[in-house]
């Protein structure tokens, strides 16, 4: 019995990360490397597969690994940059999901010294976002993965010099969430960039409420329900027109 209510929760977040994969395509992290989507499993992770793309993502795609990176469970290539998942767990107790993708404005935001503003709703629930500047290489090795663990400290969004984004939070739900938001924020606020004139941002007090508003429970559940729909619809789509 206990095996079994075991597989059924393991089917639960299993869904949710393939899901979670397909929105995070649907919403432009799409890159030659794409990126990995993980979750906490007790003493293990479960992580996405290397080499392929986010809307190829099937539920047979995720490799159970312990947090020194050796394979429990699952085929195929074990992502290089496990280390900055696992350090991450390491080092965030209030974590259980961590999304590393690679979305065009968030990665030419992080190129600039460009301070992240409100300019829009987008921002506010990840306008503590973080950066981390030791390099601009892929995360592959556990001293690097502890450094940017250290710099991600209690906040849940990164965004790493040339090379991406990093989302943490307590559900995949969530996770995808702040991925998303981060990388709209940029691209809305490198627009605002470039019309060359002066533009202004939520304020301090506005963007506290905005969090608890816009970014509460309720809608962060109603937001997941609609990306889930838009999976759905955009996929059976393709599969009934052949695209």
């Amino acid at each position: 019995m206990a095996n079994e209510v075991k597989e059924k929760s393991e089917v639960a977040f299993i869904d949710e990360m393939v899901y979670g994969s397909k929105i995070l395509y649907l919403e432009g992290h799409n890159d030659i490397n794409n990126g990995q989507i993980s979750f906490r499993d007790g003493q293990s992770i479960w992580i996405r597969r290397a080499f392929m793309g986010w809307e190829e993502t099937t539920h047979d795609d995720f490799i159970n690994i312990d947090l020194d990176g050796n394979r429990i469970a699952g085929e195929g290539v074990i992502p290089a940059e496990w280390p900055l998942h696992t350090e991450t767990y390491r080092a965030r107790e209030d974590v259980n999901c961590i999304i590393h993708s690679h979305p065009p404005y968030a990665m030419i935001f992080s190129a600039t010294a460009l301070e992240l503003k409100a300019v829009t709703h987008d921002a506010t629930p990840i306008i503590d976002t973080t950066r981390f500047t030791l390099t601009t290489n892929t995360v592959t090795n556990k001293g690097i993965a502890q450094e940017v663990a250290k710099a991600l400290q209690k906040s849940n969004t990164m965004l790493l010099k040339n090379h991406g984004i990093v989302a943490a939070g307590k559900s995949i739900p969530e996770t995808v969430c702040w991925a998303i938001a981060l990388e709209n924020a940029c691209k809305l606020q490198l627009l605002a960039e470039s019309t060359g004139v002066p533009y202004g941002s939520s304020e301090a007090h506005e963007v506290k409420m905005k969090k608890k508003i816009i970014f509460g429970t309720t809608a962060l559940r109603e937001y997941w329900a609609y990306w889930c729909r838009k999976v759905d619809h955009h996929f059976n789509e393709s599969r009934r027109t052949g695209l």
